[in-house]
């Protein structure tokens, strides 16, 4: 099976594709902004550089978030868009889940998620030996500390705030892809993770 892996949720434009055991082609680009207009070149280089094309994709992975609310929007739609034409499984991956595996490749450990998603907030999940026990949290970083368990490894861009490792928390796009591979679009709908509603109001004050 072949999978396109994509990430638009940071800094960071990445995509690869991968089989059960080889990166075939990846790339990525710091911008910041410019996602829509990056994303789609990106794919199409690498669709050219390892000669395949989307009819041969068995499932795409897009990470879902948490991350800049266009950059996630940016990635689904995309995923879903190339999707279509060839029905597609589209899966959806959270960076939480990606920090997880990214240092339990064993899936032996018990690991917590962070994200700092700024305003004194931290988005946090907790995995053990792999898989997800719980929905992520958005709290205050001392009730993130206060619930950490002993024998926690403490993962993600918001680590060093709770006195993590400080760590390279890039989300590599083949790790996303291989992820995909194992997941279901049933258990892992692409739909977007935000950790905290918009701040943009419709006239007269109402809510998105």
């Amino acid at each position: 099976m072949i999978c396109l892996g994509i990430d638009t949720t940071d800094a960071a434009c990445s995509a690869a594709l991968v089989d059960n055991a080889h990166v075939l082609a990846t790339s990525s680009k710091i911008i910041h902004r410019g996602h829509a207009e990056i994303l789609g070149p990106m794919v199409e280089n690498l669709f050219s550089s390892s000669g395949i094309s989307a009819k041969d994709l068995s499932k795409i992975s897009v990470c879902t978030g948490p991350g800049s609310f266009t950059g996630v929007r940016v990635g689904l739609s995309f995923a879903k868009g190339l999707a279509l034409p060839w029905s597609i499984s589209v899966i959806g991956v959270s960076r939480l889940e990606v920090w997880a595996n990214s240092v339990d490749p064993e899936r032996d450990k018990s690991v917590m998620t962070i994200a700092d998603v700024r305003r004194g907030d931290v988005f946090w999940q907790r995995f053990e030996n792999g898989h997800a026990v719980d929905a992520p949290v958005l709290t205050g970083i001392d009730a993130a500390r206060q619930a950490l368990r002993p024998g926690d490894y403490i993962v993600g861009n918001g680590a060093a705030l709770l006195d993590g490792p400080l760590a390279d928390n890039t989300v590599l796009p083949a790790h996303l892809a291989w992820l995909g591979l194992e997941r279901s679009p049933v258990t892992h709908p692409a739909e977007p993770l935000y950790h905290r509603p918009p701040d943009a109001k419709l006239p007269g004050g109402r809510s998105l």
